[in-house]
């Protein structure tokens, strides 16, 4: 495009369940939260100061909300689950049409289903991020 400006389309939500071995989670709607955490902020102000005077202390990444229609048979999806119920730190990255990708461990906090009348079963998942979210380039798919 033109403007820089990037469509979400063919982008791939992926766990690690091996060495290499990477697996998509199918049924992949949306993301939010990417890049929304935040350092923490320590007030260094003392006597001598004219204002408030601040440090910055180790990024933290946050967490990331993944939107998926929700599919029991699909291994990627059960390896999300899995991936909660074992509490471990789990590799994942967000892989955008363009082959880039942004890599990072976390834990699954929460896998919640929900529906309705006329509606899809929803899965939502929240990870909190462990450590450096990393950008990185990974073949096409």
């Amino acid at each position: 495009m033109a403007n820089g400006a990037m469509l979400a389309r063919k982008t791939r939500f992926e766990i690690k369940t091996g060495p290499d071995t990477w697996i998509p989670v199918k049924g992949f709607k949306d993301f939010s939260g990417m890049g929304g955490g935040s350092a923490a902020v320590v007030d260094s102000t003392d006597l001598d100061s004219d204002a408030k005077e601040k440090l910055f202390g180790l990024p933290d990444e946050g967490q990331i909300s993944i939107g998926v229609n929700y599919n029991d048979t699909d291994p990627g999806q059960i390896a999300v689950e899995e991936a909660r119920l074992s509490q471990e730190l789990t590799d994942f990255r967000l892989v955008l049409r363009t082959g880039k990708a942004f890599v990072f461990s976390g834990g699954v906090l929460t896998f919640e289903k929900s529906g309705g009348v006329d509606a899809l079963i929803a899965g939502s998942i929240t990870i909190e991020i462990s450590g450096l979210v990393e950008k990185t380039t990974v073949p096409s798919a």
